[in-house]
């Protein structure tokens, strides 16, 4: 039975075993249709713009897989887009014109800007919210809901992009970009719904800006010649490529690798016995190479998160670590603890004892605990601990953090003999397809073994000897 086959066959015994299971998971539907949309969505409508007929469609749509849409409008808004159109695509839908801001905010989940003009863009970006609209929108990024805006609707009505000057794109890029720093995700248009109702979002590099040449790149008139030394030569806008959602970057022999792995690097520190100093230093190392994250002990967590503030680094932290044998209560207490003293990324060991049992439904509970304490708040990466499992749990673990609504899957906590390996890096990312994370993390020492689990499927890599892999050297001493 080849790999295709049997992460097939395993997936049909999961969703079997938990439609017979008693109680609650009779319900139990398909991972393919399970992460349910969010709970509840506010549409903030701005501005006028070139694409009115698709902010409504688009909301409409939106309306099909919310269990709760609420429609704000702006005045302009009113004027441009109006009430009826909402009413005619989502005739469910809370139509708002006013009223208390918290009231507004209660049980939303997700915020959607279709319409976002400039104006409201830079609003946001310089904390000058003085309308009713945009007290909204900063309310909720401030909150930590997710919050989503698209590009194309920047430009008024009468501006036609195609003769806006450069200067004016790079400005409109820059603002994008801060949005994005302070949390904001940008999709194109056509992609809000889809971007909205999926629970992971796949943010998109925007769309105003003209490449411009800078020393060392051999682009002539704008236009990139694909020379390949970006990487080298214009790192501060590889970087923003990498912030917005890019996954892999191109390079040309002699490259340094620097770049291309540290923005795949959890830098980790998890030992029972590190010191403040160790944390400091773990955080000042990570905001230097810029890491995608650290990832410590809870009790640093408070730490890290002021040391951070203001960089791009994440705050990640680990839950139920490292035997993930307690109870999924006692795990949703430590994501929500953690999260309220600053986590942005949440690591948690699956209950390998129950999957070893066979207890399927327990082990989705339990991740699914996690998720829904972090849900809006923070991203879970769910540690599987590979190497106490077969192949068959693997897979089976996988597509329970799939259907539980996990972020990522990860194979390690590094506290167990034997880390990651290629193999198993490739099995998890053939399971979890593209949609989902995939970590590696245990025994990662050098720049090899991290860009050969990159190379298998890996978007994301725990290591403690981070500076080591990124300056291409091995590491001495082992784990974390």
């Amino acid at each position: 039975m080849d790999q295709k086959d049997l992460v097939a066959k395993i997936t049909a015994e999961i969703i079997n075993r938990l439609q017979l299971d008693g109680g609650s998971h009779k319900q139990t539907v398909p991972f393919a249709s399970s992460p349910s949309g969010p709970r509840s969505v506010l549409v903030l409508l701005t501005g006028a713009n070139r694409h009115t007929d698709q902010v409504v469609h688009q909301v409409g749509k939106i309306a099909e897989c919310a269990s709760v849409i609420k429609v704000a409008f702006s005045g302009s808004a009113q004027n441009c887009i109006g009430v009826p159109a909402i009413r005619r695509v989502a005739p469910n839908a809370q139509i708002l014109t006013e009223g208390n801001i918290w009231k507004v905010l209660e049980d939303v989940d997700t915020l959607c800007l279709p319409s976002m003009s400039l104006h409201m863009l830079s609003k946001l970006v310089h904390l000058q919210a003085d309308t009713w609209v945009s007290i909204l929108a900063l309310s909720g990024m401030t909150k930590g809901l997710r919050v989503i805006g698209c590009a194309e609707s920047l430009l008024p009505a009468e501006i036609n992009s195609d003769y806006v000057p450069a200067a004016i794109k790079r400005r409109m890029d820059a603002l994008l970009s801060d949005a994005q720093e302070m949390g904001m995700e940008i999709c194109p248009i056509e992609q809000l719904m889809d971007c909205v109702c999926s629970k992971s979002v796949s943010r998109t590099v925007p769309k105003t800006s003209q490449t411009s040449t800078s020393a060392g790149c051999d682009a002539k008139s704008g236009e990139c010649s694909a020379c390949g030394l970006c990487v080298e030569h214009r790192v501060r806008d590889v970087e923003k490529m990498v912030s917005s959602g890019a996954k892999r970057i191109a390079t040309t022999v002699g490259a340094p690798v620097a770049l291309e792995l540290a923005k795949y690097i959890d830098h980790t520190l998890l030992k029972p016995e590190a010191t403040e100093d160790q944390v400091r230093k773990l955080c000042e190392e990570a905001r230097k190479h810029t890491f995608a994250s650290v990832c410590i002990n809870p009790s640093w967590v408070a730490l890290a998160s002021q040391m951070l503030k203001g960089s791009p680094v994440k705050v990640c932290t680990v839950i139920g670590f490292p035997l993930g044998a307690t109870t999924a209560t006692a795990k949703a207490i430590e994501t929500r603890d953690a999260i309220a003293n600053g986590a942005n990324e949440i690591d948690m060991v699956i209950n390998v004892g129950a999957l070893k049992s066979g207890n399927d439904a327990v082990v989705k509970d339990d991740i699914e605990a996690v998720v829904m304490a972090a849900r809006g708040h923070a991203i879970v990466k769910v540690i599987l601990e590979t190497a106490l499992l077969t192949k068959e749990e693997k897979i089976k673990a996988c597509l329970l953090a799939k259907m539980a609504g996990a972020d990522f899957v990860k194979t390690s906590t590094g506290f167990v003999p034997g880390g990651a390996t290629v193999e198993d890096i490739a099995l998890m990312r053939e399971t979890v397809g593209p949609e989902m994370g995939v970590k590696a993390s245990g025994g990662i020492r050098d720049t090899k073994t991290a860009s050969d689990m990159v190379a298998a499927g890996a978007t994301r890599l725990g290591a403690s000897a981070s500076v080591a892999i990124i300056s291409g050297q091995a590491a001495s001493g082992k784990g974390y």
